[in-house]
């Protein structure tokens, strides 16, 4: 059965278009495109008007096909809205969308139709093209893609929820945060003897604990499900904007459940954990009412030294009970949740002061108080028992406690951290860490006022390890505080000529390699001959007579670049200049990260990270209470890396051991091969000595003045405490 030709049709839809208003360049209005049999190009109809009759006849159809198969009158296209609507008009053979045939259909973009039968060959294809703009499309997309996401969001939900009970609610492993010492047996801070006690009702509280608890943890407790969509996206959105995780999103309901279904919903910190967080929360927000979850969370919740539940640490810190603490000491307790054993008013009292103020404006802010109540609360003192205040201050080794404390944060994140229930291996020397205290503080008291500092800092680490056998951050704790071994960054002098040195080892330079002691002027700036003489020194002699030219001539030699690239890889991590007064120790580091480094020196070229924490077990997960070693096990230190070759690292303590025996470190030589580095900075500000005895303990010490003021000391005092010190171990 013939056909016209594709040019008759085009004439006879110009003739029929003719006269009529043209489009404008790339008008977007809807088409229908006609396929003839054995056709690949569509022959093109605009559409603009209200309708459009189909068919055969030229003189009735708007829109002309010609085909024996079409009848006269085949079909109307009716607009309706912004899109039209195709009506069979009692034709002969129909019209078909796919095998079945329609009498009347709204056209969507992409619909194909039959004038006929599909089945038959001469049949004429209809196509409707009006595809939606982009926007309307990625919308489209979007909300197909929501959807998928929820169903499959729905189906995990749905299959995790039967892998946990939530009736009875489990009692919880009510165990402290253990810190023990090298010998395994001794905790480095007693826990509080003191039966857990709970209060039955959410009634039997304190008024402003509970208001206080919300206010600060969880604004929106009463209207959501257990999972707080405004605090999800709020939170999503600061990590986006930040580049990293700073700000959770969770409930007290899911506090709730990280702590009671610590099992199913595990430790370790990741996306997975959080999920399986929110579904227990869902569970519990539909099997409990909020003033039963609000109670657990008042019953189970981790404070620190002082046990789990607010009704503890009132006992502990206030000597009464949760149903009897006032505004001021409530917020005092819930200031501390973030990290109750550094938060506690006995340890930081200025912080927990802040703390306990913030929340007292959140519950003002909220209309939980009034105005009054909020001023007389803030101007009120935090008046603490005299039985925490013993119990806190007979901590073994507390700024080593601090830094177990804060590296727990770091290996653990802050939030599962916050939870307690874990078992803490250090290898901690109980005898070394009194022997260091001792001589620190008395080198102190002794020296100080004569030379002109009050301040000191002594780290001894296992060469073989890393691990901290000893740490003293300051002369007196309870006076201050601030570690001055991990959180103090000062300017290390001459010890950095340790990094040149090693660099130029490594490239193989002989210590036998001589150095001219004039002066030199190096990128615009002059440096002095050496204090020695001007005859020429080799580089053995140079280290050990801390001349800063040789030092400076050899940096020349192997390139600051690589100086730098050496002092990284023994574990320097603060901000080091590529200038030439990096060499003489200008770039600022802390005691901490410089002695670490030379354990890798002590222990033939293998570095371990200087480290608090050896392990680090879950209490509440063990096969047996009794016994610790059953617990599983959270964190184990890894191995150590072997970050400079043994020959390079034997050649450098070689010449350490000449610095200490006949250089600026002789009052610190105790004939047992000990090796080692003085560093005095200007005016004294800073005195150093940083040495070790290879394979067994690396020990820094540093002495100064916090304000940075000038001393009338040298290196010498610091290697002298690092003599007496470590002549006794």
């Amino acid at each position: 059965m013939a056909h016209p030709s594709r040019l008759g049709l085009s004439q006879l839809i110009q003739t029929f278009y003719a006269g009529k208003a043209a489009l404008k360049p790339q008008a977007r209005v809807p088409q229908l495109h006609i396929y003839y049999p054995g056709s690949k190009t569509p022959e093109v109809v605009p559409l603009v008007g209200e309708r459009y009759f189909i068919g055969r006849s030229t003189r009735n159809c708007d829109i002309p096909v010609c085909s024996d198969l079409v009848s006269q009158v085949h079909g109307l296209l009716q607009r309706r809205g912004r899109g039209y609507v195709l009506l069979d008009q009692k034709s002969t053979n129909g019209i078909y969308r796919g095998r079945r045939p329609i009498q009347q259909r709204t056209l969507r973009h992409g619909d194909r139709f039959t004038l006929g039968p599909p089945e038959l060959a001469e049949v004429v294809r209809l196509v409707y093209v009006h595809p939606p703009r982009w926007y309307v499309r990625a919308m489209g997309y979007g909300l197909w893609g929501a959807g998928m996401g929820l169903a499959l969001a729905v189906g995990w939900v749905a299959v995790e929820w039967q892998k946990f009970d939530v009736t009875p609610l489990p009692v919880g492993t009510q165990a402290p945060l253990v810190i023990l010492s090298g010998d395994g047996q001794t905790p480095l801070r007693s826990p509080w003897n003191h039966d857990h006690q709970e209060l039955a009702r959410l009634e039997d509280f304190s008024p402003y604990l509970p208001k206080a608890v919300i206010a600060s943890e969880d604004s929106r407790f009463y209207w959501h499900p257990g999972v707080d969509p405004v605090g999800v996206v709020r939170a999503l959105g600061i990590n986006l904007l930040s580049g990293g995780v700073r700000e959770g999103a969770s409930t007290i309901t899911q506090q709730v459940a990280r702590s009671l279904f610590r099992e199913y919903v595990g430790t370790e910190d990741s996306a997975g954990r959080k999920l399986r967080e929110m579904v227990v929360a869902l569970k519990l927000e539909a099997h409990y009412d909020k003033k039963t979850i609000l109670t657990v969370y008042l019953n189970k919740v981790y404070l620190g030294v002082a046990g789990y539940g607010f009704e503890d640490a009132a006992q502990f810190y206030f000597g009464k009970s949760a149903r009897d603490v006032t505004l001021a000491e409530a917020a005092t307790l819930v200031g501390m949740l973030p990290a109750p054993n550094r938060f506690n008013p006995v340890k930081d009292y200025d912080t927990a002061l802040g703390l306990r103020n913030r929340v007292i404006d959140r519950m003002e802010a909220q209309g939980m108080i009034t105005a009054m109540e909020a001023k007389r609360a803030r101007r009120s003192r935090i008046e603490i028992s005299p039985q925490a205040t013993r119990n806190l201050q007979s901590t073994i080794a507390p700024y080593f406690y601090d830094t177990v404390l804060a590296e727990l944060e770091s290996l653990l994140g802050k939030r599962l951290a916050a939870e307690g229930n874990f078992i803490i291996d250090t290898a901690l020397d109980v005898r070394m860490q009194k022997w260091a205290e001792d001589h620190l503080a008395r080198f102190v008291t002794t020296y100080g006022a004569t030379y002109g500092f009050d301040q000191g800092a002594l780290v001894t680490l296992d060469a073989r390890t890393g691990a901290v056998k000893a740490l003293v951050g300051g002369k007196n704790y309870q006076q201050s505080q601030f570690n001055r071994i991990t959180q103090a960054r000062r300017q290390p002098g001459s010890v950095f000529k340790v990094f040149v040195y090693g660099a130029a080892m490594e490239q193989g330079i002989s210590p036998n390699t001589t150095y001219e002691c004039t002066p030199l002027v190096w990128q615009g700036v002059s440096f002095a001959g050496c204090r020695s003489g001007s005859a020429p020194l080799d580089l053995t002699q140079g280290l050990a007579l801390s001349e800063n030219v040789v030092a400076l001539r050899l940096a020349q030699q192997v390139g600051l670049a690589a100086v730098v690239q050496w002092a990284r890889r023994l574990g320097i991590e603060s901000p080091l200049q590529p200038v030439p007064g990096l060499v003489l120790g200008q770039s600022e580091v802390t005691p901490w990260e410089l002695t670490g480094a030379f354990t890798a020196l002590a222990n033939q070229g293998v570095k371990h990270r200087p480290h608090a924490i050896t392990r680090i077990r879950d209490s509440s997960d063990c096969t047996d209470m009794n016994r610790p070693e059953t617990c599983r096990e959270l964190y184990r230190l890894p191995a150590g890396e072997a970050v400079i070759a043994p020959e390079v690292a034997a050649t450098l303590t070689s010449m350490l051991q000449t610095a200490v025996a006949s250089g600026t470190g002789r009052a610190a030589f105790l004939g047992r091969g000990e090796a080692g580095k003085t560093g005095t900075t200007n005016e004294a500000r800073d005195m150093w000595l940083v040495g070790y005895l290879p394979g067994e303990w690396v020990t820094g010490v540093w002495l100064g003045n916090d304000n940075n003021q000038p001393t009338r000391g040298s290196s010498g005092l610091a290697a002298q405490l690092w003599g007496q010190y470590m002549g006794g171990m």
